[in-house]
């Protein structure tokens, strides 16, 4: 997979520590592009320099990477995803939970790591608030990371590999986002994704439809809730009254015209997870595995689901 990030370089370190819990010393702009493959389980982290030779030709890395990731799609017949990680999530664990998306749904994943703090279990509020500071300094790498693959994909319009890319964000990677559509710099270019999927969001529901509804993507948006979220449920705690009910676990207020609701709360084997998505538990409910299939691999995950009308929610059992 291909590793997209800010954080700060460790070129002497492990893989797991290539890269840091802060930002690239040029500042939190700066990006650095990363090849990562799992062999058994060891990782191999390969820091990619800025310009490279492909097929003969001069380019930027980050070009060639693109093609590369266009040609394996062709052969696999695979789909792409973009992930953003969450809060308290350090460059290791961002490593696993995209190859764990990689290997389970099929996927080539292009990951966005930023530099949140990844101390283990929540570390109260003065660690969350840090992940939040960094997340809302993090939105010009991630429009940066935007621009480029809207451009690529103008530029090699003719190549085109006829496979979907969708992108998704967990959790706080969410707020990452969030930030980024209430910025001035954001310019649409989101609609290059044919799926976008907000999993868990660390985002408060009142006031969302301002900024999702600024939201451009080809096919759908989803927005996933769990009322029972044991994480989101933490997280409304720990900021105060400006710390309202998530979105990704409040079922009410779901007001944004251009999003498809999934409410996963009454799914069997869902429990209070978080990484729904993920878990081997709540993967053990065939339902649960197949709406992130169809949503990671561009299609319509709302597919057979029940509608309810009192919510505005697809409901998953």
């Amino acid at each position: 997979m291909y590793v997209v990030t800010n954080r700060i370089l460790q070129p002497t370190a492990t893989p797991e520590e290539r890269f840091g819990a802060t930002f690239n010393r040029m500042g939190p702009n700066e990006l650095r592009l990363a090849e990562a493959q799992k062999i058994g389980d060891r990782w191999q982290v390969d820091i990619l320099d800025d310009r490279t030779t492909y097929n003969g030709e001069d380019m930027w890395a980050s070009e060639a990477a693109f093609l590369k990731s266009q040609q394996r799609m062709r052969q696999n017949q695979t789909n792409a995803l973009f992930f953003v990680h969450g809060f308290n999530t350090d460059f290791g664990n961002a490593l696993e939970s995209a190859h764990r998306i990689e290997q389970l749904y099929n996927l080539e994943v292009i990951l966005f790591t930023w530099p949140s703090n990844g101390g283990g279990a929540i570390e109260g509020l003065s660690s969350y608030q840090d992940d939040k500071r960094d997340a809302a300094l993090s939105i010009g790498a991630l429009d940066r990371c935007f621009e480029k693959l809207a451009g690529y994909f103008m530029k090699y319009a003719d190549q085109a590999c006829k496979r979907k890319f969708s992108l998704a964000m967990h959790s706080m990677g969410n707020y990452l986002f969030k930030r980024l559509l209430s910025s001035s710099i954001y310019q649409g270019e989101t609609k290059l994704f044919d799926n976008i999927v907000m999993l868990a969001a660390d985002v408060n529901n009142a006031g969302h439809a301002e900024w999702v509804d600024r939201i451009r993507f080809r096919n759908r948006l989803f927005i996933t809730i769990n009322e029972d979220d044991g994480a989101l449920l933490a997280s409304k705690t720990l900021a105060g009254e400006e710390q309202k009910a998530r979105l990704g676990h409040w079922s009410k207020n779901l007001s944004a015209r251009n999003a498809a609701y999934l409410d996963f709360t009454d799914a069997a084997n869902i429990i209070a997870h978080h990484n729904y998505f993920t878990d081997n538990s709540a993967l053990q409910n065939p339902r649960i595995r197949e709406v992130f299939q169809r949503a990671f691999n561009g299609e319509k995950a709302e597919r057979g689901l029940t509608f309810d009308i009192g919510t505005g929610a697809y409901q998953i059992l």
